[in-house]
């Protein structure tokens, strides 16, 4: 079952009894927040091939959405998602939100779960198992469930563009910024061993793409025949 739909709303989650969470901040430094009696911050540079990462595009997009200028916010969005493909599915979760502030909640809808879709599919070809969009379902998610759920017709309109669009399309963006998430791109930031493989052999990503497509469609439905009988 798509994780959105029944994660409850948090931010952090417990790894060797600290509380701490890795997230890609706006410029997508690898930062690492420990919270414990002094609420202390350590923030580490990545490293070695996780430095390579292309987030140039992500960079500009992250700062077009936040741009604090009178430049009209609908025109910004917009050229957001006309060039979606270039975009990792962490610029399209951040759209998501803009989309719900605007009170755009289908499109806002769409975008969620087209990053979900992509970033399922990232953390599948992704060698490091414990590289995760987590954080982003669990902080984006909610306000997007809570308009979806209230109309299911419509939310199985939109996962069924959500899928089309998906499997027309091919991603542009660098799929190794799920990496950053993971345990491996931290120890490396902190001294360790620097992995070369960051994802799964190319010639796999066509049928991971597929199964996870199937997959996460599959589960959607599933989903939707129990809301629908309560």
């Amino acid at each position: 079952m798509p994780s959105c739909f029944i994660t409850p709303f948090s931010y952090l989650s417990t790894y060797s009894n600290i509380t701490m969470r890795i997230i890609i901040i706006a410029f997508l430094a690898l930062t690492i927040s420990t919270v414990n009696g002094q609420g202390t911050t350590h923030e580490v540079e990545p490293v070695g091939i996780y430095k390579e990462i292309d987030t140039k595009n992500d960079i500009a997009a992250f700062k077009l959405l936040n741009d604090a200028s009178k430049v009209d916010i609908n025109k910004r969005l917009k050229v957001i998602e006309d060039n979606a493909n270039i975009y990792t599915p962490a610029v399209l979760y951040n759209l998501s939100y803009r989309l719900i502030m605007l009170q755009k909640f289908d499109d806002a809808a769409f975008w969620f779960y087209v990053a979900q879709l992509r970033a399922r599919y990232d953390v599948n070809r992704c060698a490091d198992k414990t590289a995760n969009a987590s954080e982003y379902n669990q902080a984006y998610g909610p306000a997007v469930n809570t308009y979806a759920l209230k109309d299911l017709d419509n939310l199985e309109s939109i996962v069924k563009k959500v899928v089309a669009f998906v499997r027309a399309n091919d991603e542009k963006y660098d799929q190794r910024w799920i990496n950053l998430s993971g345990m491996d791109a931290m120890n490396a930031s902190l001294g360790g061993k620097v992995n070369k493989d960051l994802s799964v052999d190319k010639s796999l990503w066509p049928s991971i793409k597929a199964k996870t497509i199937d997959t996460y469609y599959s589960d959607f439905n599933e989903m939707l025949a129990s809301q629908r009988k309560k």
